[in-house]
């Protein structure tokens, strides 16, 4: 009950800024739950030993997606930026050298795997019906979660990745995929009537496959560091990067397969 309060008032939330909210507000939100997700990075690292620079990190983060949202021209500046301020912060902060390629490489990883991939959403709501193709990925990417947690409760046996999740198998990621698909037939006929079934239908299963390769991203960093959620902002659901773990490495997906489409 938990769980589904907290979807009911988060769903249509971000629905309403996704379908009605100006570009400042969308912003808004995207920053709001990467700079979220880019704290719980780095809470995640912590554990493993790994200190980083979250505040430089987050800092980052913030002006990566702002380079997103004015175009990526900003992309080639922020670049020289970033290598150079995390650097510059070694320097002033630590001492030790045989620590100094983990604590850079990590703080950049953090940057670029939430802020990095969650500015590719600010991209996706600027082409062409982009309003539509967030909601569809959203529907595709929640109902293929959904099969593959019913389908593999029930009916899996046969592990898909043990050591990095143990509890996920071949048959609730088939049973995932299979959700992608009826969702994406559904959408195709709800409201992206506009463009060939067979192209949602392909866009659905990218995006189902790479989303599941996106889940296993994260239970790699919970897996290491001990812990079963990233965190416990979302009642009933754990972190935010338990919430778009799969959206995180899908909504570039769509975005790349959107623009060769187009």
């Amino acid at each position: 009950m938990t769980r589904i309060l907290s979807a009911a008032v988060a769903i249509p939330l971000t629905m309403g800024v996704v379908l009605y909210g100006s570009k400042p507000l969308f912003l808004f939100l995207v920053a709001v739950v990467a700079l979220i997700g880019c704290r719980e990075y780095f809470e995640l690292i912590s554990r493993v030993g790994v200190e980083g620079f979250p505040k430089l990190g987050m800092a980052l983060s913030f002006l990566l997606l702002l380079s997103f949202y004015f175009g990526s021209d900003y992309l080639l500046q922020w670049g020289l930026v970033a290598v150079v301020s995390v650097i510059a912060a070694w320097f002033l902060i630590e001492k030790d050298v045989k620590i100094a390629i983990v604590q850079i490489s990590f703080t950049l990883l953090g940057i670029f795997y939430v802020a990095g991939l969650s500015g590719y959403y600010l991209l996706l709501r600027e082409i062409g019906s982009g309003r539509q193709w967030l909601l569809f990925l959203f529907i595709v990417i929640w109902s293929g979660d959904i099969a593959a947690y019913y389908v593999g409760k029930n009916w899996g046996k046969s592990p898909l990745a043990q050591a990095v999740s143990p509890n996920k198998t071949i048959e609730g990621a088939v049973g995932g995929l299979s959700g992608n698909l009826v969702a994406a037939g559904v959408v195709s006929v709800w409201f992206l009537d506009s463009t060939p079934v067979w192209v949602n239908l392909i866009g659905a299963l990218i995006c189902g496959i790479i989303g599941q390769f996106g889940d296993l991203a994260e239970s790699l960093l919970k897996r290491n560091a001990g812990i079963k959620d990233s965190g416990n902002l979302i009642p009933g659901h754990g972190g935010v990067l338990d919430r778009i773990d799969s959206l995180l490495f899908a909504g570039p997906a769509l975005y790349c397969y959107l623009s060769l489409w187009h």
